[in-house]
């Protein structure tokens, strides 16, 4: 008998207190475009690295290595500011809120959570890493004019700031009613940890 896979990802979270302007802003944009499907708020993530589905023996193997390339990574703040859209605000696939503070530090968690994967069979990831939080995605992309006008007020509005001070090795179960993610594991950030 197989084991049952688990579709992961390693992500930081983004505490529900510090998402009040975020969530602001996408009601704002919700009430301009409802064909799009928005992230609860108490599922706010940033992801560093997608594993999909994954055996336990091979998840729990790459999570210590993931933990271990952590070593000496401190806590550190996310600054969000402005809203934006892949691939643009005229066809949004994927509506994001940008981090304009504590991207380099998101970049260098990916970084070493990519190297860490790697060394267990992983793909890497074909893009750059680019440090954002997703809001909501397209049920059908295609224009939206009235969304468009609103993330164009809102491309450089003060979203607020969250603290960074752990990663978490995230399940994500796909439901009729979106996917539900629980927390699998965490690793505590600590700069003065040898490395």
């Amino acid at each position: 008998m197989s084991e049952e896979r688990v579709r992961s990802f390693v992500a930081v979270a983004v505490p529900l207190e510090a998402a009040g302007l975020i969530r602001e802003a996408q009601e704002r944009m919700r009430a301009a475009e409802p064909g799009i499907k928005w992230v609860d708020g108490e599922s706010f993530h940033i992801t560093l690295k997608f594993l999909g589905e994954v055996a336990p023996g091979r998840l729990k193997a790459t999570w210590e290595s993931v933990s271990e390339a952590l070593a000496g990574v401190g806590p550190f703040t996310m600054h969000f500011r402005g809203v934006g859209a892949f691939p643009n605000l005229q066809r949004a696939r994927v509506v994001w809120a940008g981090v304009a503070e504590g991207a380099t530090e998101l970049g260098e968690l990916a970084k070493r959570t990519e190297a860490a994967c790697s060394e267990h069979g992983f793909e890497s990831e074909r893009r750059p890493f680019a440090a954002h939080l997703t809001l909501g995605r397209a049920r059908e992309p295609g224009p939206s004019p009235a969304l468009a006008e609103v993330m164009k007020e809102l491309a450089d509005v003060e979203l607020g700031r969250a603290e960074v001070g752990r990663v978490l090795l995230m399940r994500s179960e796909l439901t009729r009613g979106g996917a539900v993610y629980n927390e699998l594991e965490r690793r505590e950030l600590a700069a003065d940890e040898p490395a």
